[in-house]
């Protein structure tokens, strides 16, 4: 199977069901906003793994706007809701190739999708500019409700499911942390989602977001 026949319509279909926008609410998307934006409040912005474009459209009033995907059926989807001036194109955390630079680049929930986080946060390293912002959202298998999280994961594509730690100590190889923060978040009887941004619980919650800067380049 390939890369893209693994992130086709039916692993949509499959992981969301007829819930995607229900399971993504503007809510979520503007709570990362606020986030992203104490340090970063205009600029060119790449959001990798952007699926349906639903973060792009929340931000498109406060940044030049590109997107990419693994999945070509995300990328058509992306492309049909979206305005013109926001360019998407198919492609991998871990090998996208562009001489742009952004100011800003955000990736949520694609990290533990990657064959080597290594390669895709070195990719990541090269796209943004010096004093860039990175935004990342990623589940978290630790804490006392690490073991509920790792049953309740049926998604096979999730080749990294490991600690809080982890991610902050791979992060930290190449960038400056500036914060992280606990996510609650769960999708309850099909009608409503959950997602609460938490720091005075980020030790427990199952899925965190982290923000880094590029360093300057001596």
């Amino acid at each position: 199977m390939t890369v893209n026949e693994k992130f086709s319509k039916t692993y949509f279909d499959t992981a969301y069901g007829p819930y995607y926008e229900l399971r993504n609410p503007r809510y979520k998307w503007r709570a990362f906003l606020r986030e992203i934006q104490k340090y970063i409040t205009k600029g060119s912005l790449l959001d990798i793994g952007c699926a349906y474009g639903l973060f792009l459209k929340e931000t498109a009033e406060y940044f030049e706007c590109a997107g990419t995907d693994i999945s070509e059926h995300a990328i058509a989807n992306a492309r049909s809701v979206l305005p013109g001036n926001i360019e998407v194109f198919v492609g991998a955390a871990g090998s996208l190739a562009t001489d742009k630079q952004y100011d800003l680049v955000t990736c949520f929930d694609i990290l533990e999708h990657t064959k080597d986080i290594g390669e895709a946060l070195d990719n990541i390293y090269s796209l943004l500019k010096d004093n860039g912002i990175l935004a990342i959202t990623v589940p978290v298998y630790d804490g006392p409700l690490g073991w509920l999280v790792d049953r309740l994961d049926k998604d096979e594509t999730h080749t990294y499911r490991r600690p809080r730690g982890f991610w902050l100590a791979e992060v930290s190889k190449r960038f400056e942390i500036l914060d992280h923060i606990g996510i609650w978040r769960y999708f309850f009887f099909h009608r409503y989602y959950l997602n609460v941004m938490s720091r005075s619980t980020r030790r427990i919650t199952p899925a965190m977001m982290i923000l880094a800067r590029k360093p300057v380049r001596k």
